[in-house]
């Protein structure tokens, strides 16, 4: 079921890994993550139309130090420092391990190309440079990333992508007083719900952390990723007794 608080780009932005942040904090996040790619993707042009292996190798050594380093990309240095500050914009966080492996990707392919120039197999260069412009625009322009989706394709076949609690695990904890937690909307909630389920919204979900940490909560929304969020960002406040349920399709079929 299509999550319908969030959008394509934000959905795109919890599939890279930002899997900690409300719909909210993903839209302050939204254009200050297109800057890092978008600068990367302007010099590795440059590099390819002037056929300049040396400015490809600087390009890759960025993608490569930005995977092994979370929070110390040069270009998300440059706009924490200077571009934020400057038009208010929220900083940039330390990034995922799915953002981390992109950048590690492009960096090899701008390895290769510039290789390939060394070479003289310019159009082998070309060819793999175009490609990677090509991704990276549509990371830039949509947040969607290829290699996100494919990391995710591979989890969710190892059975460990964003795992709700297991069905006979959630029933026994509902049947020892477990409470059911509606994370999506009001409006959403006054449509219908679960019967004895409460609505939380996942904006509001931080307000109630004390109240939340008193007993066994099990917590679902639309399709899974409010109730995921939520579940991260109140674990990270040191709530251990909270549990992802899911979408509210199996929360249905569990009641």
């Amino acid at each position: 079921m299509k999550d319908e608080s969030m959008t394509f780009q934000q959905r795109s932005l919890f599939q890279q890994g930002y899997q900690h942040y409300s719909p909210a904090e993903l839209t302050q996040l939204e254009w200050g993550l297109r800057f890092t790619p978008a600068a990367c993707s302007l010099l590795a042009a440059y590099g390819l139309f002037m056929q300049e292996p040396t400015i490809l190798f600087s390009v890759a050594v960025l993608g490569i130090w930005a995977f092994m380093a979370p929070s110390a990309h040069p270009m998300d240095l440059i706009y924490n420092h200077l571009i934020a500050p400057l038009f208010g914009a929220t900083k940039l966080p330390e990034n995922p391990l799915q953002r981390r492996l992109a950048c590690l990707s492009a960096g090899i392919m701008n390895f290769t190309a510039a290789v390939l120039f060394i070479f003289e197999l310019p159009i082998a260069a070309l060819a793999v440079g175009i490609t990677l412009l090509v991704l990276q625009a549509i990371v830039i322009t949509t947040h969607f990333c290829t290699l996100s989706w494919m990391y995710e394709g591979a989890m969710r076949l190892l059975g460990k992508w964003n795992l709700p609690l297991d069905i006979s695990s959630a029933k026994n904890m509902l049947s020892q007083g477990a409470q059911l937690v509606d994370v999506r909307s009001q409006t959403e909630f006054a449509k219908g719900s679960i019967s004895g389920a409460v609505n939380i919204p996942l904006e509001d979900i931080l307000i109630f952390t004390e109240a939340l940490g008193e007993k066994v909560c099990l917590l679902f929304c639309s399709s899974g990723t409010r109730s995921h969020i939520a579940t991260e960002k109140l674990r990270a406040m040191g709530i251990k007794n909270i549990h992802d349920l899911g979408d509210m399709n199996r929360v249905k079929n569990l009641v």
